[in-house]
């Protein structure tokens, strides 16, 4: 493929597993009239975990592709929030664990935005732990995690600039 195709196919790739998000598909409960598998849940948890997945692994493609992708594990996480899947609690818990296991040590814009969305969603879970020692605080906005987040926030911008 030329450069061009290939970028053609990764943002093909993203749209389309945004559009699964946004018509529904994602947290849909019950099946489409048309669908050759009316007897089957249309959704669930191991498609929630592909299309994170997914999304994960084309943003490590291409560091030009990363910000559009988790924005779009963004969306998938307000999806499944705002839903009423059975399987909510277990989609959550699996996209931090997936988030951190590959990033525990190295914080970027993209995993503090994944924590801003995770934090209320998620009130019971130990953030104390998730968070150190990049943190000082288990609650992500704390005046006490100010200058670290200030760090991390001001490495990206200068490697834009």
């Amino acid at each position: 493929m030329t450069g061009q195709e290939e970028r053609d196919v990764l943002f093909a790739r993203l749209f389309g597993l945004s559009a699964v998000i946004h018509s529904g598909l994602l947290v849909r409960q019950t099946p489409l009239s048309a669908s050759p598998s009316s007897a089957t849940n249309p959704s669930c948890l191991g498609s929630y975990r592909e299309l994170v997945d997914h999304l994960l692994a084309l943003g490590e493609k291409k560091s030009w592709l990363r910000e559009s992708a988790w924005w779009t594990i963004g969306h998938a996480i307000d999806t499944v929030v705002k839903s009423s899947v059975l399987w909510r609690e277990e989609a959550l818990a699996s996209t931090l664990e997936v988030v951190y296991a590959r990033n525990k040590d190295l914080w970027t814009p993209e995993t503090i935005a994944i924590t801003l969305k995770l934090q209320p969603a998620m009130p019971e879970h130990n953030w104390k732990k998730t968070l150190t020692p990049a943190f000082k605080d288990a609650d992500i906005l704390s005046s006490a995690n100010f200058s670290a987040l200030g760090r991390i926030l001001k490495v990206r911008v200068a490697c834009v600039m």
